[in-house]
């Protein structure tokens, strides 16, 4: 996840309406970018300019096994750079958080081998020890899936800790002091599991996790607070059934923007330095939101994919919140699923597949938003991965 300075306002309990594709207009709001990798499939970005991004995921040609995969786009072009081997050779990486053009930090995970974790100097990726479960623990029962670092030096990756002589597995978070990761203290209230799946940094003093907990009543969103000297849960009252949270995005102390799904469906749910709030979820059923950042301009964009043709195709979804409505974003992809946003700018990026299954492996899902759509190569229209200037 990623950190952001603009400010977003928000109107809670008011009238929201989700505006349907005729209140669209005829160009789409997310357009295609060109990209090189044919099978890959990318779970994060992260902006620090129109000329400087980093994605991450994992690249599974035919027959192979997957691997990390890490690119960068230069304001012209995405291309990939290497990435040092996992310990088993395969695995992926699921978080991106760019710092500055010489610091930049990935995590991931190498087969079930234990955590990966690999940061950008400004000329090279190199692999960085992660902290050692506790006791005599295989490395593999670590799993990070997120991670957010601030300008001031801090780190934090989050994710699971399966232990195997628990009944369940319990949160993990993994704290950089600028030399190395330690494990941290952290709460997990779930009887039957607990994890971690995204991470926001306001300040050294101000982080928040979400994900979820498993109890006797099923699944239930989870947010944990980091105030400096403690990561605790934050208490939030989300709608009744399974609810979890998959991504976050902190704007300031009062404005933090957490997303995932609630028995099929959008939830959105908003922190506003006192306490949390679920806003009115968009009417889309058979959905669920994966990611969220700021729009650039005063609002936010929430991403995933909605499920049809009975539960076998999944299509892109997007929400935008312009401050008083939802509308639903239009995308030039017709299958796939939205894994990652980042904002740059009044521009946003989003990453992920164009696979409409896991069946199988397509070319990873990678548009723009925003003022630099205009600025960016095409695909030739039936030629992924083909540059074209507009």
């Amino acid at each position: 996840m990623h950190l952001v300075g603009t400010r977003i306002a928000i109107a809670v309990g008011l009238g929201l309406t989700l505006a349907g594709p005729s209140a669209l207009a005829a160009t789409p709001d997310w357009r295609r970018v060109a990209h090189p990798a044919a099978e890959a499939t990318l779970m994060d970005v992260a902006a620090l300019g129109g000329t400087d991004a980093w994605s991450v995921g994992t690249r599974q040609p035919p027959g192979e096994s997957p691997r990390p995969l890490a690119e960068h786009w230069d304001g012209t072009s995405w291309t990939e750079v290497p990435v040092p081997a996992t310990p088993t050779g395969g695995g992926e990486l699921d978080g991106v958080s760019a710092v500055s053009a010489n610091d930049v930090w990935a995590v991931g995970d190498s087969s079930g081998q234990g955590p990966v974790i690999r940061h950008w100097d400004g000329t090279s990726w190199t692999a960085v020890p992660p902290a050692s479960p506790p006791g005599t623990q295989h490395p593999g029962a670590d799993r990070l899936n997120d991670l957010a670092a601030l300008p001031t030096g801090q780190a934090w990756a989050v994710g699971r800790f399966s232990d195997w002589d628990a009944p369940s597995a319990v949160t993990l978070i993994e704290g950089w002091d600028g030399k190395s990761w330690s494990r941290m203290t952290t709460p997990s209230p779930g009887r039957y599991d607990n994890t971690l799946n995204g991470v926001a940094a306001v300040s050294a003093t101000d982080a928040w996790a979400v994900g979820w907990y498993s109890g006797d009543q099923g699944n239930v969103a989870l947010a944990l607070h980091w105030n400096g000297r403690a990561w605790t849960q934050s208490p939030m009252k989300p709608p009744p059934g399974n609810t979890q949270l998959q991504g976050v995005t902190a704007v300031s102390a009062g404005d933090v923007w957490a997303v995932g799904a609630n028995e099929g469906r959008p939830l959105v749910m908003h922190w506003d330095g006192v306490r949390w709030r679920t806003l009115s979820p968009p009417s889309v059923p058979s959905s669920w939101l994966q990611t969220v950042s700021t729009d650039g301009r005063g609002g936010v964009w929430a991403a995933g994919y909605q499920m049809t043709d009975d539960g076998t195709v999944s299509r892109p979804l997007f929400l935008h919140w312009d401050g008083s409505r939802w509308t639903t974003g239009t995308s030039e992809e017709a299958e796939g699923v939205v894994y990652g946003l980042a904002a740059s700018g009044s521009s946003i990026w989003a990453v992920g597949t164009t696979s409409p299954c896991t069946c199988f492996v397509a070319p990873p899902l990678v548009e723009l938003a925003g003022s630099g759509q205009s600025r960016v190569q095409r695909p030739v229209e039936g030629r992924e991965g083909v540059d074209h200037m507009p």
